[in-house]
């Protein structure tokens, strides 16, 4: 999985041993969706316009902590002038797995809140395959997380 120039040591910088999910870190099948769903995409890296118009492009990333939880941490990567900002969305308990990807500009309902959200931009989302997804919606000044599904 590869990221932009600058990136990589930004990440250690900020998260130590964690590193970008990798297919290989996923489950067999899950792997074999995800590839037939997604050829030659990494299941850790989805790029989107996720802070709207005029804002450049930025990364949602799924982290592995590599030692000794093995956390999934979700984190927004936004480019600055000569560095990056992180945005950190969720956690994840050990041994889970997830793929993060993005989907387009409109209302996304929560399953469990009576929470309806509209977005004018993309949103992050977070997949576990065959169990639940997660959207992440840029409201202006933070991330708001709704359980799409079960």
């Amino acid at each position: 999985c590869s990221l932009p120039k600058g990136l990589s040591a930004a990440l250690q910088q900020r998260f130590g041993s964690s590193r970008v999910l990798k297919p290989s870190d996923l489950f067999e099948d899950e792997r074999g969706l995800f590839q037939k769903e997604h050829p030659g995409a990494c299941p850790g890296v989805a790029r989107g316009m996720f802070f709207g118009p005029g804002q450049r492009p930025a990364l949602a990333i799924v982290l592995l902590d590599v030692e000794p939880k093995k956390n999934l941490r979700l984190v927004v990567a936004r480019p600055a002038l000569a560095s990056w900002t992180f945005v950190e969305l969720d956690e994840m308990e050990p041994g889970s797995t997830a793929v993060v990807g993005t989907r387009g500009s409109g209302t996304y309902t929560d399953r469990h809140e009576p929470l309806t959200r509209k977005s004018a931009n993309e949103v992050v989302t977070l997949t576990g395959y065959e169990s639940w997804q997660r959207v992440y919606i840029w409201n202006g000044r933070k991330f708001e997380r709704l359980q799409t599904s079960e």
